[in-house]
């Protein structure tokens, strides 16, 4: 088979936007929304009121403060159309966010975090963040914010529908709504996954199942007679303890995906890994750099591990996403060859047991639409397309 070619969809994509920047951008028809993370703009003053001809000036000082710069860091969330145009209906000061939409894009749930930077750091490294939690239910054109303390983090939201769903933040810390964030209880943990050294801890990844299941991945170094391995816990709507569901020995697990059948089926997952131990931080020697390999298993009945594929070292893994009828990409990078890294995808349309790949150069974001195995990726302001 050849590879799919990239289509154009719009030479123009939020380029009116200021700052510039796609954003997660979702794509269904003409219709459009994204969630943007963006700086300030910057501006800078004319030649003819520069004190050095040959040094620009931003035209306000705190534009020269990179610390007042990322105090005023925002997150957006808009929506429109590709031909009309993109309007924002949500603006936040923020520094991190994370999102949640239902299938019809009419729920949404937004996330977002953040820190004073003009605050002198204190002795722990822990400086305080103000976390806070929003929903909407008309598509994004009202928002109401929920209450939320701000002292909780959140770094990910998994939603069965609308009223049912997780929040995760540091700690790690799993958090449990029936009512559609009104009220959340929080959920005992799998042994191990904490550590207080690491009061901010995550999980390396966590993965929402087409049946409800909630399975999340970390590292450990001693569980029992596992040794040095990831371990991947899983977690039912109506259970109260996480149970055991798979160990991936001498790896760390980048991300986990599942494929979006129905609920009475058994489907697969897969785990995305970086083989070997986590990087030492302390030896001069350990650059971080790992062979990446991906994994699978089924949802139902003891669970079978098999690694389907290892991927050439001098790629660096970044993330996985999982279509219909077979379709399994990886995002990687490569900073091996000379100049700008590039983004490399590979593909299987065989539920991974072969792969080819494509060198997709220097990208500015993607999205792949799992239920059409279309891939979407930015490139300046000309958005395209390819199916698989």
């Amino acid at each position: 088979m050849t590879s799919p070619q990239w289509t154009t969809v719009t030479p123009a994509f939020s380029k009116g936007e200021r700052p510039y920047g796609g954003g997660a951008f979702r794509l269904r028809a003409n219709e459009v929304m994204t969630l943007r993370l963006a700086g300030p703009e910057i501006t800078f003053k004319p030649t003819e009121q520069l004190k050095d001809p040959q040094v620009a000036e931003p035209t306000e000082a705190w534009m020269n403060d990179s610390n007042e710069r990322l105090n005023r860091s925002t997150v957006s969330f808009l929506r429109g159309t590709l031909s009309d145009g993109m309007t924002r209906s949500f603006h936040e000061p923020a520094q991190d966010a994370t999102w949640w939409y239902s299938t019809d894009w009419r729920t949404l749930y937004i996330a977002t975090d953040w820190m004073d930077y003009k605050v002198p750091e204190p002795k722990n490294g822990l400086s305080p963040h103000i976390a806070k939690l929003w929903r909407s239910r008309d598509g994004g054109k009202t928002w109401m914010q929920l209450k939320w303390p701000q002292d909780r983090n959140i770094n990910g939201l998994f939603f069965l529908d609308s009223q049912r769903g997780y929040a995760i933040g540091w700690g790690p810390h799993i958090w449990r709504t029936g009512d559609g964030g009104q009220s959340w209880k929080e959920i005992d943990l799998p042994p191990m996954a904490t550590d207080s050294d690491q009061p901010r801890k995550t999980f390396d990844a966590a993965d929402l199942g087409p049946d409800g299941v909630l399975r999340v991945a970390y590292y450990t170094r001693m569980l029992g007679a596992m040794r040095s391995s990831s371990v991947v816990y899983r977690l039912s709507w109506d259970a109260t303890q996480f149970e055991q569901d798979a160990v991936l020995p001498d790896q760390v697990v980048v991300q986990l995906g599942s494929t979006d059948v129905a609920p009475a089926s058994a489907y697969s997952i897969y785990a995305l890994s970086r083989l070997g131990p986590p990087r030492d931080w302390d030896a001069a020697d350990d650059d971080g750099h790992r062979t990446g390999a991906i994994s699978t298993w089924t949802s139902q009945g003891q669970p079978n591990i098999v690694q389907l594929h290892t991927f050439d070292p001098r790629y660096s893994l970044d993330g996985l996403s999982v279509g219909t009828k077979g379709m399994l990409l990886v995002y990687a990078t490569d900073a091996t060859r000379q100049g700008a890294p590039h983004d490399i995808t590979f593909y299987s349309r065989d539920f991974g047991r072969s792969w080819s790949d494509i060198d997709d150069g220097i990208g500015q974001g993607g999205w792949f639409d799992a239920q059409t195995n279309t891939q979407y990726a930015l490139y300046a302001y000309t958005l395209k397309k390819r199916q698989f």
